[in-house]
């Protein structure tokens, strides 16, 4: 990393009573250059520098974010950055914390200021920082800090890689004359921006008449080939629901790793993580099609369909909002839904993928105790925050909200025999609020849910976004001639409520649930499970010990529970279902025939 700082292209200017004028009087604003350099990758430390001319205050404040858009959780980026120092010419420059995230610099009369500190990277997800020997990657908010009230001025970033053969993939563009260096027209586009540098294999193609870029960092079975000739339908099938691209140039930036999976949507960009050898089973590769599915449809839902709080970023604390079920949860819905579309998948995988959804939520009891209205809200203190409650007491907004967008869909669907649907709604929704990315109130949503389905949907609302009725998919799906079936195994076994996982030699209770048998008898997430009826058992065969036994029965479980050596008296309860299905009824009318073949676009097969 050179030490002298860099010289950014200013007008010449002078000191007019503490503020920065040029030399025709006029006021100018001051220029903000950040360099990242990674000398010794393997240390995990990227060194930044950030150089600011043209300061005509004598307090410089410098704030890095506590949470990223997109990813609902305060993560304290702060705590990562280390070795801060300022100086200007070769002089230091006095300066304090003034909070967990806040530094402030005293300047003096110094109109050029050099930060410079470094940040531990060594966590590979997509809403974090990474840098080893193989590559460096970063997000915006968990490496620059900001300049209050400066957020709107344009930021240079000048990458200073390790080596000669490693290149920089990033969304922003590329400064004309200028190596390794991009600009973003303002903070939230930097934030916006990920970077991805090292060796990584960078693909271009073009879908609608503009480029598009897929680079792949890790080993694995990836096909790129594949994965470009699928995601085109993607992009095309997203665009014609939509009526076009909001961008001039797009990335996908893929992330293999051993067992990492996730994603987080940018205006013109991606991160997707992925296990690297994931992709050959067809199950898994459609997995990954829904991945690539969801975060490109954040395009519009969420980067410029968002939520009132969201319209402007905060990015010193949490943003309070009663609707990311409809940001993530329709989302989630579209992900399963636009692969059928694009013909990645046919329509019996779509029913199968959407029973095992469907499945999911069923058997987490927090659906009953946590509105969905409230999952959004409290995201920032649960959804990323599980404990061995979490399950009794909280509902995933990203599920729940997957559920309730499907029911609107078939509601809206049912009742204008699938000459409307939700399309109709991020259509409406794109048009009002996300073209000139003006913030939703719930209210709104509502109002716009309520127009297209051409009926008051209050009750609805109240009964399964406000509070925590059972779903009913029934009488949703029977317009389709389809219907929702529980299933149980073969050899069914009696209900003892418990997850039990082998670790370190030892077998541990991971989840129970508080209303099963076996936590009215007091069995505890945490208890090693010793012995049923006097008799060890292991986390593998607890299931066939149950079978067994029969509803009513009571056995004797005996647990560690702190230590304390435990013998439990348990009730076992009646056999659940493991499963559901969504499977047609049998002789459905004509009319329930067209309605499943409109809205899964099977009319022509």
């Amino acid at each position: 990393m050179n030490n002298e700082p860099s010289t950014i292209n200013h007008q010449p200017s002078t000191i007019n009573k503490g503020r920065m004028t040029n030399d025709k009087g006029e006021m100018t604003k001051p220029t903000f250059h950040y360099h990242v350099a990674m000398p010794q990758p393997q240390s995990h430390l990227f060194e930044v520098m950030l150089q600011v001319n043209g300061w005509s205050e004598s307090v410089l404040d410098l704030k890095m974010p506590v949470w990223t858009p997109g990813s609902y959780l305060v993560r304290e980026y702060a705590k990562h950055l280390q070795d801060f120092r300022v100086e200007t010419g070769n002089q230091p420059l006095p300066w304090n914390k003034q909070s967990k995230n806040h530094w402030q610099v005293q300047t003096g009369d110094a109109s050029t200021i050099v930060v410079r500190y470094r940040v531990f990277a060594n966590e590979l997800s997509v809403r974090t920082n990474h840098l080893d020997a193989t590559h460096g990657y970063f997000n915006g908010a968990a490496l620059f800090l900001f300049v209050p009230d400066f957020e709107q001025q344009p930021i240079q970033v000048t990458i200073v890689p390790p080596k000669s053969d490693w290149q920089t993939t990033t969304p922003l563009a590329a400064v004309e004359g200028a190596e390794n260096t991009f600009e973003a027209e303002d903070f939230d586009t930097l934030v916006d921006s990920p970077f991805e540098i090292g060796t990584q294999q960078v693909y271009d193609f073009e879908v609608l008449g503009k480029p598009h870029q897929l680079a792949i960092w890790g080993q694995g079975n990836a096909d790129p080939q594949r994965i470009i000739a699928d995601t085109t339908k993607i992009i095309e099938t997203e665009a014609e629901l939509y009526g076009g691209l909001p961008y001039e140039r797009y990335l996908f930036l893929l992330h293999l790793s051993s067992t990492g999976f996730g994603g987080l949507e940018h205006k013109t960009s991606c991160s997707l993580n992925y296990p690297r050898f994931a992709f050959r089973a067809k199950d898994k590769y459609n997995r990954f099609m829904q991945l690539v599915a969801h975060e490109f449809f954040h395009l519009w839902n969420v980067k410029r369909i968002r939520p009132k709080v969201l319209e402007r970023f905060n990015y010193e604390q949490e943003s309070y909002t009663t609707s990311l079920w409809f940001c993530e949860g329709t989302t989630s819905y579209y992900d399963l839904v636009l692969p059928l579309r694009a013909k990645i998948y046919d329509s019996k995988t779509f029913l199968e993928g959407l029973g095992k959804e469907i499945t999911r939520m069923k058997l987490i009891p927090g659906r009953l105790v946590q509105p969905l209205s409230e999952s959004s809200f409290d995201a920032w203190i649960k959804l990323y925050r599980r404990d061995a409650n979490s399950d009794n007491s909280q509902i995933s907004y990203y599920l729940k909200g997957e559920m309730v967008s499907f029911l609107l869909d078939l509601l809206v669907r049912s009742r204008h025999g699938n000459q409307r649907s939700l399309d109709d709604v991020m259509r409406r929704m794109w048009q009002e609020f996300g073209v000139k990315e003006v913030g939703f109130t719930p209210q709104q949503l509502q109002e716009v849910l309520e127009s297209v389905a051409d009926t008051d949907l209050s009750d609805f609302f109240h009964r399964y976004i406000e509070g925590t009725e059972e779903l009913p998919f029934d009488e949703y799906l029977e317009p389709f001639g389809l219907t929702l079936t529980a299933v149980e195994d073969e050899d069914s076994k009696p209900y003892l409520g418990v997850i039990v996982k082998s670790e370190n030699g030892q077998e541990i209770v991971k989840f129970v649930n508080a209303t099963s048998p076996a936590g009215i008898a007091g069995v505890d997430a945490g208890d090693q499970l010793l012995a049923i009826d006097g008799w060890r058992v292991s986390a593998d065969q607890l299931c066939d010990r149950l079978k067994d036994y029969h509803p009513g029965d009571t056995i004797q479980v005996t647990v560690f529970h702190q230590d304390e050596l435990c013998t439990l008296p348990v009730t076992l309860g009646e056999s659940q279902p493991t499963r559901y299905q969504v499977v047609q009824i049998k002789n459905p009318s004509e009319t329930q025939k067209q309605n499943l073949a409109g809205w899964l676009n099977t009319q022509g097969d």
